[in-house]
């Protein structure tokens, strides 16, 4: 284990070696900014040679990361995939009827077996050092629907308080791409920020886990298991004609860019787009890695930063989320590109990210007074 950590500080730069310390605010954090535009450029639908040179090179950056990073590294004292303990969190079935079983944290009803968001839990615990089976299980994820190797598709709402009207709702997805492991991590830590500080502020649906199947296989990889990149299969209204000309004479039919058969061919992007229907969000925020900037498309006006992360605009793709909703939907979405999809953030910058973007959804979606910001932060201002 010395060794492993001494080749991991060799590797990468102090402030960012910190890899998967607990998450979370001081225990006497003030409740302040947490949960919070600013420049409006009109992306192009950017289908250039040179971004598809700069996606390749991104492409090489995640593969080498990943393969750093296979086993994915833990803190010290920490064993990647070590379940510390608790009995599935369900009410027995004899009080619910035969074969009905009830989640006690979601308080989801499913008839025969274990919870397939509980088995998601296991699984993703078992697969990051950084989210235990327990931190997982912590958070109630409701089971939605399947992918095609029928693991759950599974979210969590914060909603709104009886005390307070929500400024808007908010829908953030993690893990898009199966081999952006800080991009599934970096939500879960979020989603134990909002667990002790949700105030209301914010209607908030999290998915951490949008593309498990990528996740979990033996070999984690971009596509779902179907090998289709979800996000460049969303149903545009430019992914019939541009799609597939883009994947062959942009994207040089590299597999990790490939749009699939047909618009919204597979199941996560249809049960994707199924959620921003039925929860129709003010703004969408979808986490990857690893560009380190932050992306934007649609209206009116981007964040021009997210901790050490800064607004750098790489256009939009046939088929991608920020086509869709931003520019067809007309929606905010917000990409925040981590510095590496293998190597988590410090605890520090998780937090800052997440304090610079309450403060620019509260700007956002309405003016709202100074001192109304400490609402959904666990850090001081």
């Amino acid at each position: 284990m010395v060794k492993r950590w001494a080749v991991v500080l060799l590797l990468c730069p102090l402030s960012a070696c910190m890899v998967f310390e607990p998450s979370g605010p001081p225990g006497d954090a003030d409740p302040a900014v947490f949960e919070t535009p600013e420049e409006r450029i009109q992306p192009a639908r950017d289908q250039s040679a040179a971004v598809a040179v700069k996606e390749a090179a991104v492409d090489r950056a995640v593969v080498q990361g990943v393969k750093k990073t296979s086993e994915p590294v833990a803190a010290p004292g920490m064993t990647p995939g070590k379940e510390t303990g608790k009995a599935p969190d369900t009410v027995a079935e004899s009080t619910l009827g035969p074969g009905v079983q009830q989640h006690s944290r979601s308080g989801q009803l499913f008839v025969g077996g274990k919870d397939p968001a509980d088995r998601l839990c296991e699984e993703v615990g078992s697969r990051l050092g950084s989210v235990s089976i327990q931190e997982c299980r912590r958070q109630g994820l409701r089971h939605s629907a399947y992918t095609i190797l029928n693991r759950s598709l599974a979210y969590k709402d914060y909603p709104p308080l009886a005390t307070r009207q929500p400024l808007g709702r908010v829908l953030l997805i993690g893990g898009i791409h199966g081999d952006e492991f800080s991009s599934v991590s970096v939500v879960f830590k979020w989603m134990e920020i909002l667990n002790r500080h949700h105030s209301g502020m914010f209607y908030w649906r999290f998915i951490p886990a949008s593309n498990p199947d990528g996740l979990l296989k033996s070999k984690a990889q971009r596509q779902n298991h179907n090998g289709v990149d979800l996000n460049r299969n969303f149903p545009s209204r430019d992914w019939e004609t541009d799609a597939h000309a883009h994947w062959l004479e942009v994207a040089h039919q590299n597999p990790r860019r490939d749009p699939g058969p047909a618009q919204a061919s597979e199941p996560e992007t249809r049960w994707l787009v199924e959620q921003i229907e039925a929860f129709q969000p003010d703004v969408i925020i979808s986490v990857h890695a690893p560009h380190h900037l932050v992306d934007y498309d649609g209206p009116p006006e981007a964040p021009d930063k997210l901790g050490r992360l800064r607004l750098h605009r790489l256009g939009v793709y046939p088929g991608s989320l920020g086509n869709y909703a931003g520019i067809d939907l007309d929606l905010p979405v917000v990409t925040v590109e981590l510095q590496s999809a293998g190597i988590m953030p410090t605890v520090q910058e998780i937090d800052q990210m997440w304090r610079d973007l309450i403060g620019w959804l509260r700007r956002q979606l309405t003016e709202v007074p100074r001192t109304a910001a400490s609402e959904e932060s666990p850090l001081t201002p």
